[in-house]
């Protein structure tokens, strides 16, 4: 066993293939971490430079890895080796770019593949750590074949981190970055080193490298070392810096409920410190100790949680499902974490399982659901050992199997949807039939027409009519129907509540009712690119992190169209567009915000001004719409007035004065299906 270890990075500039603007501070960074004693923990004792930035040549990088892999051999050491910069493809091989090299001359360029095989050949060499941040880097992986009928006949050792795919581009150095910010953060829940492997995951789990995939390759074939190859030594581990396993959250919690737990001598990590305050809560009056007693608890729940997901079992987790489960797991919209990558995940644990439980529910319950929920986003199995075992030590299995029965129930519900057309109207006219189609999934089932009055209450009759025919449908497959989309002209849109339509009951009251715009399954041929545009905004909007979600359009810039199309073309391509204010003349305007965006919101009839408040919620409650209009809208039905039940989270209020059209992804792939059907049915 070795723990001497030798790093190289090498930063270079290409003369033909442009200037990377940030290299040579990336290279840097790198290499101070690398080199950092309590970091990577890599000598630059030796010979050779250990950094090498600027214009170097193609022999004098090859001459620099081979005598650095050398004096390595000669320690008896891991060399970790970084290329940043350009690379070019050729045959499924990367070709690293030198000073000197052109990219129709694969002879001027560094052979990245033959080169590393050539490097952990070096007797002596205790192993190789590549980091490959450049174009097309999966293209480095050397020929595993050769390496195991090479001069050391496989006995030797490899890691090879890569941060694009073989035909891929990379950008902007985000891997190396990202490499560096977690060697000098260090990795909650992960070991005293961290491993190739825990750099790789974590790396994927913080989203600095959004926009390329990263890969790794191992090969191990060192029949007598101890330990295996690390990067650097983990900043975060308990036993290198105490109070990093909890997050001001739970420290916040026990500051206020145990005043005395950081009080126990230093050295100890919060384990340790909790049993301490724990045996001295036995002897605290009987409501201060319960409570001291709980908050222990639902601490370990958390430390507990955080180890499973650090070797989550299924794939790699992110933030964006990570955020997504949290809003999934919790009716709260306000106060809910806003980091990202492992800060996002030890934040989202311990809000849910401090903060989320409502009175009379098992404190258990959201911690459960939130598991729960990354389970069903990354594939993981109902019966996985590692969840029932973690299920087991919350003292929670009855709760993971009513969660996961929970899912079962909502897919089941969201599996039918009945969408209700009135795309034959003509301009602000009521049409004089609608079509009703019911989709099972993302499947057409069956479909049918019916005849109406062109009238208010002649549409709303056959409503009526299309949900009966449905139902039975849905009765014929025992799957419940509780979704129906009303798809209608934009001046129809604007002065019709759908959800409001009775044939014995209100269509609201048993069904979540989404407005959609006709428009877009038919569209006009000036404007054949509408449906397009929407995708890439859907897209846009489902990227982006916590914060504004809407652009609002304040009353001034809507009174002249010029205007209003200016600050349209202006508004930021990840957010929706509102009206705060309603127009007098919204009807003549709908049709040109709905063609700016795929999710439109505007105050109802006779309502004010849109609040800070209200707008805010929007941002947080997000994730739970538009299905948090019907509720409310419900909600305000079933009050019999404009006041909703609960209204302690400012802004809650004013979200059952907003209607909202709402094209998803979902609708636009039926409109999509819908223009292939009608072109084969007019087909001779």
């Amino acid at each position: 066993m070795t723990s001497r270890r030798h790093a190289l990075v090498i930063a270079a500039q290409c003369r033909t293939a442009g200037l990377l603007s940030d290299l040579d501070n990336a290279a840097r960074s790198l290499h101070a971490a690398l080199t950092e004693p309590s970091g990577g923990a890599c000598t630059v004792s030796h010979a050779p430079r250990s950094l090498l930035v600027g214009h170097p040549d193609q022999s004098e990088i090859e001459q620099e890895i081979r005598d650095c892999a050398r004096a390595a051999g000669e320690a008896g050491a891991v060399l970790i080796l970084a290329l940043l910069g350009h690379g070019i493809t050729s045959g499924g091989n990367l070709y690293f770019m030198a000073g000197n090299s052109r990219s129709e001359e694969l002879t001027t360029t560094v052979d990245v593949g033959s080169l590393l095989k050539q490097v952990i050949e070096t007797p002596g060499l205790s192993g190789l750590i590549a980091i490959m941040d450049t174009c097309y880097a999966a293209g480095a992986a050397p020929d595993v074949k050769a390496i195991a009928s090479g001069i050391r006949q496989g006995n030797t050792r490899l890691s090879l981190l890569m941060g694009a795919g073989q035909a891929e581009e990379a950008f902007e150095l985000r891997f190396s970055k990202t490499i560096t910010k977690i060697v000098q953060d260090g990795v909650e829940q992960a070991a005293e080193r961290l491993s190739p492997e825990a750099v790789l995951r974590a790396v994927r789990l913080d989203g600095g490298t959004v926009g390329q995939d990263i890969y790794r390759m191992d090969w191990d074939g060192a029949q007598f070392q101890e330990i295996g190859l690390w990067l650097a030594y983990n900043r975060r581990h308990t036993a290198r810096q105490v109070g990093r396993l909890l997050g001001p959250l739970a420290c916040s919690e026990l500051d206020q409920v145990l005043p005395a737990w950081r009080a126990v001598p230093g050295g100890l990590d919060e384990m340790r410190q909790l049993e301490e305050v724990e045996k001295e809560a036995l002897q605290w009056e009987p409501q201060q100790g319960a409570r001291a007693r709980a908050l222990i608890e639902a601490v370990r729940h958390c430390i507990r949680t955080r180890a499973l997901l650090a070797a989550w079992p299924g794939r790699e987790l992110t933030s964006k499902v990570l955020r997504r489960s949290l809003v999934a797991s919790t009716p709260q919209a306000d106060g809910l974490p806003t980091a990202a990558g492992n800060d996002l995940l030890r934040d989202a644990v311990e809000y849910i399982r401090l903060r989320a439980p409502r009175v009379g529910q098992r404190s258990v319950v959201p911690l459960v659901q939130f598991v729960t929920s990354l389970a069903m986003a990354t594939d993981v199995p109902p019966g996985h050992p590692d969840l029932r075992q973690w299920a087991v030590d919350l003292g929670a299995d009855i709760d993971l199997n009513d969660a996961w029965e929970q899912w079962k129930e909502r897919d089941r519900d969201m599996r039918l949807r009945l969408i209700i057309s009135l795309h034959a109207a003509v301009s602000d006219e009521w049409p004089e039939s609608l079509t009703a189609w019911l989709l099972d999934g993302k499947n057409h089932y069956q479909h049918r027409e019916f005849v109406c009055r062109p009238d208010r209450s002649g549409v709303e009759l056959q409503v009526g009519t299309a949900l009966s025919w449905a139902s039975d449908l849905a009765e014929s497959l025992d799957v419940p129907l509780k979704r129906v989309e009303i798809a209608a002209p934009a001046q129809l849109l604007v002065r019709w509540r759908p959800e409001e339509t009775y044939y014995g009951r209100r269509l609201g009251d048993r069904h979540d009712v989404v407005l959609r715009w006709s428009e877009r399954m038919q569209p006009p041929e000036h404007l054949f690119w509408i449906n397009h545009e929407a995708r890439h905004k859907l897209h846009a909007m489902a990227a982006a992190e916590c914060g504004q979600r809407v652009h609002w359009i304040e009353e001034a810039e809507t009174c002249l169209d010029g205007e209003l199309q200016d600050c349209l073309e202006s508004c930021p391509h990840d957010q929706a567009v509102a009206l705060s204010h309603r127009p007098a003349k919204l009807g003549d305007i709908m049709v040109t915000l709905l063609t700016s965006s795929p999710i439109v919101l505007w105050p109802e009839e006779g309502s004010s001004q849109v609040s800070e408040d209200t707008r805010r919620y929007i941002d947080e409650s997000w994730h739970h719409l538009p299905g948090k209009f019907s509720s409310m809208y419900r909600e305000r039905r079933q009050n019999g007035s404009m006041q909703s039940k609960d209204s302690s989270q400012p802004g809650h209020d004013g979200l059952h004065r907003l209607r909202a059209v709402w094209d998803d992804l979902d609708y636009l792939d039926f409109c999509r299906w819908f223009k292939k059907y009608t072109t084969e049915e007019r087909k001779p």
